[in-house]
């Protein structure tokens, strides 16, 4: 995701997407803890899953 929007230089900076994920997740998840729509991925990355 960084080295698509921000380009190469960035593509190991991934403490950048788990901070902004984090700030989504502050203001969009009922309970930023335990997520139901921004969800990680082990090994691969982020998920976003709509409401049920």
């Amino acid at each position: 995701l960084l080295r698509e929007v921000w380009g190469p230089a960035y593509a190991e900076s991934n403490h950048y997407t788990r901070i902004y994920v984090g700030h989504l997740r502050q203001k969009l998840e009922d309970d930023p803890a335990q997520p139901r729509h921004f969800l990680t991925e082990v090994g691969v990355g982020y998920r976003f899953q709509l409401g049920n």
